[in-house]
């Protein structure tokens, strides 16, 4: 959640401050973020955990690649990285509420 928060401040407000307290939450959340689900492939595959960490990091170097690409253009026809912003934030949200679903079911399976 704080990384939504980091996405969503820069586009709630032009202060610097709120701007650098988006970018503090942003980073050091997503650092956070890459290295739990490192370890969480090391975990639920103990046999081979550089497979899927491989799928992961090229699922994640295909989406740097495009996410740019479609801020860009966003940017670009509305005059405005707002429009990204909320996308982001909003496949964030997406995002959390997949892995809340999956946790519950998880539980539910114990």
């Amino acid at each position: 959640m704080l990384n939504i928060i980091g996405i969503i401040l820069p586009a709630l407000s032009d202060s610097f401050t709120l701007v650098l307290l988006g970018s503090v939450l942003f980073g050091g959340t997503f650092i956070g973020i890459v290295s739990l689900v490192l370890t969480m492939a090391g975990r639920f595959y103990p046999t081979k955990p550089a497979k899927l960490m491989g799928k992961l990091t090229i699922a994640y170097g295909i989406a740097q690649i495009i996410g740019p690409a479609i801020a860009g253009y966003i940017a670009e026809t509305t005059g405005s990285y707002l429009g990204a912003l909320y996308l982001a934030c909003g496949f964030m949200v997406l995002g959390s509420i997949m892995l809340l679903r999956l946790k519950s079911t998880a539980y539910a399976a114990l």
